[in-house]
């Protein structure tokens, strides 16, 4: 359908999609992808039990997972939670394996594994 598959969440009765597309996602975009899965899993009935369908945008401060996330944001200003605190700054890119972040003119790199959650920062 030309979306990117973001995240899928099922929990408490709720089947929760997120995803994305260059441009970003609209509500036509949720409710398109709505009614197209919810057919689907109306006809293949792969969900034992009552669900609710939900399908969102990742929204302006996004989480991000995964080193293709930090390497497509590249550029943008992301808040990053390790078991030392908590860092602001801008994503660099990648340097290998690890997550390479300006915080205050200062080049700081991250292995993933020390990164605990991470969310683009929305400057307004």
């Amino acid at each position: 359908m030309g979306y990117e598959l973001m995240d899928i969440d099922f929990s408490g009765g709720v089947l929760r999609l997120t995803i994305d597309k260059p441009g970003g996602v609209f509500l036509d975009d949720c409710v398109v992808v709505n009614r197209r899965v919810g057919l689907l899993l109306d006809t293949k009935d792969p969900i034992d039990g009552p669900y609710r369908l939900e399908v969102s945008s990742p929204g302006l401060t996004r989480r991000l997972k995964t080193l293709k996330d930090f390497e497509y944001y590249t550029g943008r200003s992301a808040k990053i939670h390790t078991k030392e605190g908590i860092v602001k700054g801008t994503i660099r890119g990648l340097a290998q394996d690890k997550v390479l972040l300006d915080i205050d003119g200062s080049e700081v790199l991250f292995q993933m594994q020390d990164i605990i959650k991470a969310n683009l920062e929305f400057d307004f």
